[in-house]
């Protein structure tokens, strides 16, 4: 498993072999079952993320409703980018929606990789601008005003997350509730 989070990070930048030693080193694999916790609102998260196999959701608690604000499947860097960058306990809860298996980076090991290995900066920048340009396209989506069309950018771009994901978390992460959802997907 660890070869294919060398083989990804050298997708982005070729890495001198005393990186790849240190990765190798400092590296984890986790596995998470079916509705295991990543990480719980409260928590800081300690740990940078890639998934490896398998789909998680993040999501916040409003009164007592889940409120889901992203899906992160196979390839995908997972953290809490507030709790994680301030070291500060954050809000978000992310779970497994299905058996996953993650690489994971400590804040202090990602930290001793930036300053020891120049070229691993760069590959965190790419890792870095490939989120945010993700999450630049999660956000206009989500503001457009008609719901149909919020549903519609899935349906185009992410068919498979229909397949993977419970209707009564997909309707929260599009900002509607079940039965609107149930609608907008009989009109088809």
């Amino acid at each position: 498993m660890i070869a294919q989070v060398i083989a990804y990070f050298n997708s982005i930048c070729s890495m001198p072999a005393e990186l790849v030693a240190d990765l190798e080193r400092l590296v984890e694999i986790k596995e998470l079952k079916k509705d295991d916790f990543l990480l719980k609102a409260g928590k800081i998260s300690n740990h940078a993320s890639w998934i490896l196999k398998g789909l998680v959701r993040s999501f916040y608690l409003k009164d007592t409703e889940e409120i889901t604000t992203k899906f992160l499947w196979e390839g995908a860097t997972v953290t809490s980018v507030y709790s994680f960058y301030s070291r500060k306990p954050g809000n978000e809860n992310i779970v497994a929606l299905e058996d996953t298996t993650l690489a994971m980076l400590r804040f202090d090991d990602l930290q001793y990789l930036y300053k020891n290995h120049p070229v691993f900066n760069y590959i965190g920048r790419v890792i870095t601008e490939q989120y945010l340009y993700m999450l630049e396209i999660e956000v206009y989506n989500l503001r457009k005003q008609k719901a149909e069309d919020r549903y519609q950018f899935i349906v185009k771009h992410l068919p498979d997350l229909l397949q993977r994901v419970p209707l009564k978390y997909l309707a929260t992460y599009l900002g509607m509730n079940l039965e609107t959802l149930s609608r907008i997907r009989a009109k088809r």
